[in-house]
């Protein structure tokens, strides 16, 4: 904190949080960025030290008193978060933290202390989010449940960055309007958007409300310039836990940069002022009530270091190849120096032959729509038009709205080849760069590594540069066939954890039936799909249903199709022992046969005992 328009909202909350013991402590983490704000929250935590003595606290105060007046110091200290993450180091294995934004206009107070309890008879989660308002992730579960029924919330954020909200504000001030109303129409509406279950999740979130644990302090008190990847992704994935929504304890988040315009525009704030008036005058009385608290345990399932893995293709996904070359489609990763830290960035290719390296698509040959990179936030780019020739790259689908206007027409010929042309400029076409005959004699190394760019080219008359746009085709090769099978896959993570500020971590398949599971190198869990949760089956001890923890996906089960003698995902799900204690199995209860991965990574079951690793820990 602290802005005082925000803290005029949020603070009565705190206030109430204190008096029904709800929060143990509070801390003010002074990041102001003006002298007023600064002596504020001075005033605002003393009046409420003086009021819960020695439960409310100021961090950081001193220091950024020092520099408040000074703009160059200030913007060098804003630039990072590790002022708060560093404060994190003054808890202990004992301690619940919860970090709350200073824009949270609304806290169901009476169901705080119950999600600090949750959290802390949960350890396995990394983090955990309370259910928020104007949050991408659980917008998505609300319009599942029928809280909001617009459709830009019914599509997932992708990767859990950014999405919907950000391309269309308008809709997240619809959202704060209707609980706003909802709310002064009666308290009890709270109940309404309760999501009646907790979720686990393997993406990232926006961290407006999130419960960390003492014991995971050493960590995070690293962080510093990206600290909603950090914590909501890269940490929990080198981890293999997932995080977690809690259902039943709702706050509102107010806004987004992007969001700002729009929402000062439509005056959301005005709701929030008239609410927090309404339930923090001293006229309602507030009582620690309880919430949901079943949570399932999750595991990852591995023999010799190959995990069970639902394949990272989907029914529409392709792999490209040109088929002048026999050359796919690929990925290559560049170092970016842009970022505060360096940073893995990743362009398209026409690499090689290695049919393991190419790149994965999502490509509807069917209508006009985006071109998907496969698990990942990014699509192929259309061209502006306004260039001959254009560079062909990736880019992230929600940012500017991309995904709205990037349709790319899928032409056949036959024999599996197509022209790809951008629906809103069709006279272009893409492309494998072309160098110039003079660029080989003079420079032939980086005529070369040109010639593996893609490229938007116009429909030209033969001669160079654009005339292999007139004809030129690619080979889409599918995957289809493997979609919702069952691997054994093998993650590689990075040696250097912190050689770069993003991941490098990737999967192989250890059949080798799939490419390797590399995805752009982004902000976001760089390999999911391989963390089950264990579903107790009722009345049956020590018999479970194994889902895949994934919710941006329907709910899929771990079953088995006997005549193909095949693992697979799909609704439903079979019924397997398992009894925790080694050694650890998973036994098809079906025909009596046990979940097992050979040494060529064939994912079988198999009549004698197989012995698995796994740690289904809550």
């Amino acid at each position: 904190m602290g802005r005082e328009a925000n803290l005029n909202i949020l603070i009565p909350y705190i206030d109430s949080a204190l008096k029904i013991g709800a929060v143990d402590n509070y801390w003010f983490i002074d990041m102001t960025r003006k002298r007023s704000d600064h002596e504020l929250i001075k005033k605002l935590s003393a009046e409420l030290n003086d009021k819960y003595p020695g439960r409310v606290h100021l961090y950081n105060s001193e220091e950024r008193g020092r520099i408040i007046d000074d703009k160059d110091k200030l913007a060098e200290a804003t630039k990072s978060w590790e002022t708060f993450y560093k404060f994190l180091r003054r808890f202990n294995d004992n301690d619940i933290i919860a970090k709350c934004d200073d824009d949270t206009y609304y806290i169901d107070v009476e169901t705080l202390k119950a999600a600090y309890e949750f959290r802390w008879e949960n350890k396995k989660p990394y983090l955990m989010h309370a259910n928020a308002i104007n949050n991408g992730l659980t917008a998505y579960q609300m319009n599942k449940k029928g809280i909001f029924n617009d459709n830009e919330s019914s599509l997932y954020p992708l990767g859990g960055l950014t999405g919907p909200l950000f391309s269309h504000p308008e809709i997240a001030c619809k959202h704060h309007d209707q609980f706003t109303r909802d709310m002064l129409a009666n308290h009890d509406s709270i109940n309404k958007y309760k999501l009646g279950k907790n979720i686990q999740f393997c993406n990232r979130v926006s961290i407006n409300f999130i419960f960390m644990l003492g014991k995971d302090r050493d960590e995070l008190s690293k962080i510093t310039y990206q600290d909603e990847y950090d914590t909501s992704c890269k940490y929990p994935q080198r981890e293999n836990r997932p995080n977690v929504i809690i259902g039943d304890f709702t706050i509102a988040h107010h806004t987004y940069g992007p969001q700002e315009p729009v929402m000062e525009k439509l005056q959301t704030h005005v709701g929030y002022e008239k609410l927090c008036e309404k339930l923090n005058s001293g006229d309602v009385e507030f009582e620690n009530k309880p919430i949901g608290t079943q949570l399932n345990a999750t595991t990852t399932i591995a023999v010799g270091g190959k995990m069970l893995m639902r394949a990272w293709v989907e029914k529409n996904s392709y792999i490209i190849k040109d088929p002048e070359t026999g050359r796919y489609i690929q990925l290559a990763n560049e170092l970016n120096t842009n970022e505060p830290n360096p940073a893995l960035r990743s362009i398209l290719v026409r690499g090689d032959k290695n049919v393991q390296k190419a790149c994965i698509f999502n490509i509807d040959t069917k209508k006009n729509e985006c071109i998907f990179l496969n698990n990942s936030t990014a699509l192929l780019r259309t061209p502006t038009g306004s260039h001959q020739i254009e560079a062909a790259f990736p880019t992230a689908s929600f940012h500017q709205a991309h995904y709205l206007n990037s349709q790319i027409m899928i032409k056949p010929s036959g024999d599996g080849k197509y022209a790809l042309h951008p629906e809103k400029n069709p006279e272009h076409r893409l492309i494998a760069a072309t160098a110039h005959p003079n660029a080989h004699k003079n420079n032939p190394e980086d005529a070369t590594e040109n010639e593996k760019r893609l490229q938007w080219s116009k429909k030209t008359e033969p001669g160079f540069p654009g005339d292999r746009a007139i004809d030129f085709e690619w080979e889409l090769e599918p995957l289809g066939i493997h979609a919702g099978s069952v691997v054994a896959g093998v993650i590689k993570r990075p040696s250097n954890f912190n050689y770069v500020a993003n991941d490098e971590t990737t999967a192989w398949d250890a059949a080798r039936k799939l490419p390797d599971n590399n995805c752009p190198r982004e902000w976001i869990w760089m390999v999911k799909d391989y963390i089950w949760e264990m579903v107790p089956v009722h009345n049956k001890e020590n018999v479970y249903k194994v889902k895949l923890v994934a919710d941006d996906k329907p709910d899929m089960y771990l079953f088995y199709i006997e005549d193909q003698e095949k693992m697979i995902t799909g609704a439903g799900g079979a019924h397997f022992e398992f009894i925790d204690k080694s050694p650890k199995y998973l036994k098809h209860l079906k025909t009596g046969k046990y979940v097992n991965i050979t040494d060529d990574g064939q994912v079988v079951l198999q009549p004698n005992f197989a012995e698995l690793a796994m740690c289904p820990l809550k």
